[in-house]
């Protein structure tokens, strides 16, 4: 079916129009490639649910899109542990999945505004001989692909005691983790 529209200085435009053509993936292709990453200043970034089990604790972590814009996020997060006075602890950030779950893989998230993603932070509770353990207050998180860091509290209600600073991020979901 072709559709014929008359501009205002009167130039015609062909736009040819197939019914049922397009389908709701390539929509959704089309979109994703539209938007850009997300960027710190759109995301909010919150601690949420804890699990633990046979040495290892876990929290996941939620990034909403508090922006007007759809933006997207592919990856994994950066995250830095900070102390109470935002001075930075040891950081040793693996890209893995962890004993308590999470996708082996990266996926594509598109976020539109108002929806969420999803990453969670783990680490081995119990000290290795010869670590510290400094409770860290807060964290610097970086979103894939991103440049600039959000500071967030590390856990709610407190903070998080990493031995050695050694940790596993899983890739951002689409859905919570646990």
């Amino acid at each position: 079916m072709n559709m014929f529209v008359t501009g205002a200085a009167g130039a015609t435009l062909v736009a040819s129009v197939a019914w049922g053509a397009v389908r709701p993936s390539s929509v959704a292709a089309s979109a994703a490639a539209a938007a850009s990453r997300c960027q710190n200043i759109q995301l909010a970034v919150s601690p949420g649910q804890s699990n633990s089990g046979a040495g290892h604790v876990g929290i996941q972590y939620r990034m909403r899109n508090i922006s007007g814009r759809t933006c997207r996020l592919y990856g994994y997060p950066g995250a830095v542990l900070l102390d109470a006075n935002f001075s930075t602890l040891p950081t040793h950030l693996r890209r893995s999945v962890g004993y308590l779950g999470g996708s082996p893989r990266a996926r594509l998230v598109v976020l539109s505004p108002g929806m969420s993603a999803y990453f969670f932070l783990e680490w081995v509770h119990f000290p290795s001989p010869g670590q510290t353990c400094p409770p860290a207050r807060y964290l610097m998180i970086t979103p894939p692909n991103a440049f600039l860091p959000v500071v967030i509290w590390a856990a709610r209600g407190g903070s998080i005691t990493l031995c050695g600073g050694d940790m596993v991020v899983s890739p951002v979901e689409s859905t919570p983790v646990f």
